[in-house]
């Protein structure tokens, strides 16, 4: 079976090609219940390719080509169907083929797929638009305007993304990517070095990575939006690694507490508590901690009181629902949006990074 597998994804993928000339037909022909159940199932397949592609293991160019080609004939094929019984849906259709015409134009300029998650959003709202434009045919009454105009915003915000990515893609250099991160990790190389950081890789978070792991990826997306927006670069970072800096790990914690005192109410305070304990207030400075003690808002009551502070709750709310759309990356969809390419980079920077970082500690050690 393990031989196989990374040949599902695509297969899904191109089921779905297959399947549009039925559900346009279905469409033509006025079968819209049938079109609605069949449209809704190829509109699952959408995300279990991508997911099973990710879970395994095996995205690809050609996987990334084949699913961004489903994606628009089947979108537009049925668009062209709306439009014709709903003229609502004409600007939906027309802003459709546009952004297919960027992907095209991204590809056979540069050679390169556009693959972004709020590309892939956005088709998730173009698709249920649709479903409803024909829920909307078979029910009398039944208004779709509402979601057409979520799709209609939906559609520019993908639109001005996919532009400045273009603009970004121009500009990308290795170095760059390397010097950034670089300059992260000796900002908080104290801190990684530290056995109580260390400590963390044996903790579990989320599913398939650790405390550690999960930190340190906060950080960087921190420190990044930070330096962009000239706001404290330094604290975020330094918060970004601490902000779960609690003593134990929770899930092998059997003691029966009340609702309020639970992890997730009281672990931003043990955090605070414990870091102030292992690295001082010169580190866990009253910036430092005003950021860690309210990255769980709304959860607990302590509300964000500066930008720095929110970025860090919103990041760790987008790193904490990886398991659900691998990854929801709410600040990455507007504020670091790159492809493939930037993303393999700051991976090899990192891997580069914690090989010299494990020399380090045994140095330390010795």
């Amino acid at each position: 079976m393990n031989k196989y597998k990374k040949y599902i994804p695509n297969i899904l993928t191109i089921s779905r090609i297959l399947a549009t000339p039925i559900v346009v037909y279905l469409g033509i022909t006025n079968h819209y219940i049938l079109l609605v159940i069949l449209a809704s199932f190829i509109a699952l397949t959408d995300f279990v390719d991508g997911y099973l592609a990710r879970k395994w293991k095996v995205t690809s160019e050609l996987g990334a080509k084949l699913d961004m080609f489903a994606d628009k004939i089947l979108a537009i094929g049925l668009l062209i169907i709306l439009v014709i019984k709903n003229h609502a849906f004409f600007y939906v259709l027309l802003l459709e083929i546009f952004i297919a015409l960027i992907n095209l134009y991204f590809y056979f300029k540069k050679g390169i797929v556009a693959s972004l998650l709020v590309g892939k959003l956005k088709t998730w709202v173009i698709f249920i638009t649709i479903i409803l434009g024909f829920v909307g045919l078979i029910i009398p009454h039944f208004k779709v305007d509402i979601f057409v105009y979520i799709t209609l915003v939906w559609q520019i915000i993908t639109l001005f993304c996919y532009l400045y990515y273009r603009i970004r893609s121009k500009n990308f250099k290795k170095k760059d990517i390397e010097s950034e991160y670089l300059e992260f990790y000796e900002l908080v190389e104290p801190l990684l070095l530290e056995k109580e950081i260390q400590k963390r890789k044996k903790f579990p978070h989320h599913i398939h990575e650790s405390v550690y792991d999960h930190v340190l990826r906060v950080a960087f997306d921190c420190y990044k939006i930070g330096k962009r927006f000239s706001l404290d670069y330094r604290s975020l970072a330094i918060a970004g690694i601490l902000h779960d800096f609690y003593e134990k790990p929770w899930q092998y914690n059997t003691e029966k507490t009340k609702f309020f005192e639970k992890h997730a109410f009281t672990h931003a305070k043990n955090a605070v508590d414990n870091a102030k304990r292992i690295f001082g207030t010169d580190v866990v400075t009253s910036k430092v901690e005003e950021i860690m003690i309210t990255h769980m808002f709304p959860i607990n009551i302590k509300f964000p009181r500066s930008r720095e502070a929110w970025i860090l709750t919103i990041v760790d709310k987008a790193d904490s629902v990886d398991f659900l759309l691998h990854p929801i990356a709410l600040f990455k969809i507007f504020l670091k949006i790159g492809g493939e390419e930037e993303r393999a980079m700051i991976e090899e920077v990192t891997k580069e990074t914690k090989k010299k970082m494990n020399e380090k500690l045994k140095e330390k050690k010795m």
